[in-house]
């Protein structure tokens, strides 16, 4: 179990620099910000290097609920 550190994910997150989110699909992040209502907005990282999908993994322990 990872909690915080350089991981190699086996897709694309992201460009270099982009914060990345929890995604609404499982296993996943983005940086692409879940918009839904009732969706979670959770930091979880940020993009090292898009093209061989390397992040910087640490998640912040706050969130936030969509309500539209």
């Amino acid at each position: 179990m990872l909690l915080r550190g350089m991981v190699t994910m086996s897709f694309d997150p992201g460009s270099v620099g982009d914060v990345l989110y929890l995604s609404l699909t499982a296993g996943r992040c983005e940086a692409a910000v879940p918009s839904g209502n009732e969706d979670i907005v959770r930091v979880v990282g940020y993009c090292l290097n898009a093209s061989n999908g390397q992040i910087w993994f640490n998640p912040d322990n706050t969130f936030v609920e969509i309500t539209a």
